[in-house]
This record gives C-alpha cells, sequence and structure tokens, in this order.
C-alpha cells in the first residue's frame, strides 16, 4: 500500500466555503498542496483571499474565487450549480464559513440575558443554515451519484460539547452542525451513494479572529486548560481536513473529529 498516494487530491475539485477566513485559507492552502483545484468562496473580505493567492504564487491558478451570500439559500443553491459548470464536478465540501455575529455573545461581566435575540439568531442561522445545512444540501446533490463518492466535512467547533462562557447561541449552532452531520452521513451512505462521506471538525482554541478578540485573561484562562499548553494554528485544523478530504480516510463517516489540543477530554 503506497500511503503517500492516499494523501493526494489531484484531479479532484473542492469547494471551500469561508475561504477569506483563518480556517477557510488554511484549507484552500491543504488542498492546493494535496493536487486539487479549488473553488474558493468569500462573502465580505475579498481582499484577504486576493492577498492568500497572491502569497501562493502559481499554485493559486488552480483556485476560481466567488462572492456567495452564506445567509442566502438560493444564492448558495445557484452557486453548486455554478460550480458544477465550472469543474465538471465537485468532490470535496469544505463548510468553514460560520462565526459570531456582533451582539450575540458577552465577555467578562456580561449576562446572556441582556443580550438580543436578532443577534443570536443571526448566529444560529449563519452557523448552522448559511454555514452546513444549505451548504451541504445544495453541493451534496451534485455529489449523490458520483462514481468515487466524495468527501464532505463541516466546521463544528468545542463549544458545541463544552461550555464556553459567553457563547451560548454559537454553541446551540454548533451542536446542531454535530447532529446534523452525524445524520447526513447515515441517510446518504444508506440510502444514495456509500462511498459519500460527511464528517466534521471540531476546532478548540485556534489563531483566528474570534480568538484574537479574547481579552488577556480570557487568553490565558483559555491556553491553560489545554493540555498541549497552546492555542492551535489553523494549519493544526487544516490537516485534519486534509486526512478526511481524502482516500485514507475512506471508511470514516459520520465523526466529528475534535482538534483542539486535548481540551475536550
Amino acid at each position: 500500500m503506497d500511503i503517500t498516494n492516499l494523501f493526494s487530491l489531484k484531479g479532484k475539485n473542492a469547494v471551500i466555503t469561508g475561504a477569506s477566513g483563518a480556517l477557510g485559507g488554511a484549507a484552500v492552502r491543504a488542498m492546493l498542496g494535496a493536487g486539487a483545484s479549488v473553488a474558493a468562496c468569500y462573502n465580505n473580505s475579498k481582499e484577504r483571499l486576493d492577498a492568500l493567492l497572491a502569497d501562493m504564487g502559481e499554485a493559486a491558478r488552480a483556485v476560481k474565487t466567488y462572492r456567495v451570500d452564506s445567509f442566502n439559500q438560493e444564492a448558495i443553491a445557484r452557486h453548486a450549480e455554478e460550480v458544477v459548470r465550472d469543474f465538471d464536478r465537485i468532490d470535496v465540501v469544505i463548510n468553514t464559513a460560520g462565526g459570531n455575529v456582533k451582539g450575540a455573545y458577552y465577555a467578562d461581566g456580561g449576562n446572556l440575558f441582556d443580550l438580543g435575540l436578532q443577534p443570536q439568531f443571526d448566529t444560529v442561522v449563519l452557523n448552522l443554515f448559511g454555514g452546513c445545512f444549505w451548504p451541504c444540501l445544495a453541493y451534496g446533490a451534485t455529489m449523490l451519484h458520483n462514481s468515487e463518492g466524495g468527501s464532505i466535512i463541516n466546521f463544528s467547533s468545542i463549544s458545541a460539547f463544552t461550555a464556553v462562557r459567553g457563547h451560548v447561541a454559537y454553541g446551540a449552532a454548533k451542536a446542531g452542525v454535530s447532529s446534523f452531520t452525524q445524520s447526513l452521513a447515515a441517510h446518504v451512505a444508506r440510502d444514495f451513494n456509500p462511498r459519500l462521506r460527511v464528517n466534521a471538525v471540531a476546532p478548540g482554541f485556534i489563531e483566528t479572529d474570534m480568538t484574537a478578540a479574547l481579552s488577556e485573561a480570557a487568553r490565558s484562562a483559555a491556553q491553560g486548560s489545554i493540555p498541549m499548553g497552546r492555542l492551535g494554528a489553523p494549519e493544526d485544523v487544516a490537516r485534519a481536513v486534509g486526512f478526511l478530504a481524502g482516500d485514507n480516510a475512506a471508511y470514516i463517516t459520520g465523526q466529528v473529529l475534535a482538534v483542539d489540543g486535548g481540551m475536550s477530554m
């Protein structure tokens, strides 16, 4: 068995949502590094995605960028059709889009009961529906009859199964992502294509815009709760995504893989 080839995604086409973010950008690098062509989606941060691609040089020629509104189900469905026209088929979907909506969380001294309902509602819609449910249905529908199957990778969070103070709506949405991932995995494998896999990663405290906003005290407390003694890098998550995307994970579906330095143990 040539294990090296099992990591290869040469000839595969990957859709990455939230590609302008830290986690999405790391996923773009990982997919290109494994030989895949990439449909990279952004919402409002085209400059960040352009900067990432400029830094990657010639490798970025295998990337086509698209603006997709994660709050718009019809826009996501239209984009799935567009990607199939541009790339012929979709083999891998990596749903990194998500995050906390301003006003949906509180920090030290805050109170859940003082938060507005609309920001919390929007956070659930963004992470559960726009970041997971809708893209899984839109992109996944095009993958049902792929002869070689494929891989859908959602982004849950340790907030789904560990209470992170101040992030109630976000945690609830990510718990939904984990549950939906398992349900969809069973459904597509049994009823459509046993080679089409659906898994999720659940990052812990990773160096992203969300953790950059933490107070020094909160950051120190978070780091102290991690057995490995450090916050993760986006590349730590991307390596797990790369594993789940390829043939090394051919018999793995319906799993939520924590990438958290041991925090959830």
